[in-house]
């Protein structure tokens, strides 16, 4: 009896990843829906802060390394936020483009990740 009950888990332990596998493009549209939600000036931050990424976005690119450098990241973030703002001492403003930029930072190097196991 006890090899059934232990058979049945290590069936479904090693089960478990197909059943995580979620359609990527599903995703996607949840996550440019919640974007839809931000506010107007959010968004507009957005755009350029996907801007920067999709120029970002090779092999090689500082933001597919390991431990993205810190300075290079704020240096993007920096020039998201000179675009942006005329009022160059707001903080507030600057912090967010920082915490956005990570974000999307994060969302293509998880894709990247993803994409790369199904080609190497």
């Amino acid at each position: 009896m006890k090899e059934k009950l232990l058979e049945g888990y290590f069936d479904k332990r090693f089960a478990m990843p197909e059943l995580q596998l979620v359609d990527e493009r599903e995703l996607m549209d949840d996550r440019e829906y919640m974007i839809q939600l931000y506010p107007a000036k959010a968004r507009l931050i957005m755009v350029m802060v996907e801007d920067e990424c999709d120029k970002l976005e090779y092999e090689g690119s500082p933001m597919f390394a390991p431990y993205p450098d810190k300075e290079t990241v704020l240096g993007i973030s920096r020039r998201i936020f000179y675009k942006v703002c005329c009022d160059r001492t707001d903080e507030h403003l600057k912090q967010m483009i920082d915490v956005m930029l990570c974000d999307e930072f994060f969302v293509r190097r998880s894709r990247y990740m993803r994409r790369r196991k199904f080609f190497m």
